[in-house]
């Protein structure tokens, strides 16, 4: 890191460039749980850069121990605000509820579902982005908690299915197609194949991002880089992988 950045503020100098040191800020990724409290000392021109532990990029928040919590968080919190800030259109009983309905999908939903496609869930992440698409119902049909109504009750009401999750999802396998095909860039191949080195830690590893899309195609990772260099072809795996995520549980069973 300490290369890098002398490189592009000498060649910006030399351009007539200075690097603000109030405003660039060092987060650290430490590759084991010794490393996380060895903070480093960077600095620009003599100037010690500000270590922090998540920071906001292009409207996504990046954090240090590389999970995605805080930035679904954050973007649920933003459609929330978003959803209140329509009341007035949720209490008017002249529009219809096909209407509002579209009306979420539209003015709220883009909102959550911002930078989604680089998303590495858990299984708490899926849990409240699930939670949140029943509070945008609840909020649009004026149902209380007090109402004492089920989320099947509210979804038939409603007449749709929970969609924000697969649509996540779908989004995600997309996005790796997309990329893939993208020559002018290796950033994607880098991701994939590219390997920290360091010792893993006790206990079970979490969930990488090229291991949810391995997991939701049932391929591995060769064959995901084959196959998504086809439009056609991924775009079927991606179909049927999102039809198999939406089975239910019980229906799988039978």
């Amino acid at each position: 890191m300490k290369r890098i950045l002398h490189k592009v503020n000498n060649a910006g100098q030399q351009a007539g460039l200075l690097l603000n040191a109030k405003k660039t800020k060092v987060m650290h990724i430490p590759a084991s749980k010794e490393s996380s409290n060895v903070e480093p000392d960077i600095k620009i021109d003599r100037t010690s850069l500000e270590n922090v532990d998540d920071f906001e990029y292009l409207g996504s928040i990046k954090t240090s121990d590389g999970t995605c919590t805080k930035d679904i968080n954050t973007r649920i919190a933003m459609a929330k605000q978003g959803m209140v800030s329509l009341n007035n259109i949720w209490k008017d009983r002249s529009i219809p509820k096909p209407l509002k309905f579209n009306l979420v999908k539209t003015l709220v939903w883009p909102r959550m579902l911002y930078g989604c496609e680089t998303w590495t869930m858990r299984k708490a992440d899926e849990s409240k982005i699930e939670a949140a698409e029943m509070w945008f119902f609840r909020r649009l049909l004026r149902v209380s908690w007090k109402d004492r109504r089920t989320n099947g009750n509210v979804l038939a009401e409603m007449g749709t299915e929970r969609t924000l999750l697969s649509l996540v999802k779908e989004r995600r396998l997309k996005y790796i197609g997309h990329a893939e095909r993208n020559t002018k860039t290796e950033l994607i191949k880098t991701m994939f194949e590219g390997k920290t080195e360091a010792k893993r830690g006790r206990g079970r590893p979490s969930l990488s991002y090229v291991d949810q899309v391995s997991k939701a195609t049932g391929l591995k990772l060769q064959s995901i880089s084959q196959k998504s260099q086809d439009r056609v072809i991924w775009r079927g795996i991606v179909k049927s992988s999102c039809a198999a995520a939406n089975i239910n549980p019980d229906d799988a069973a039978r």
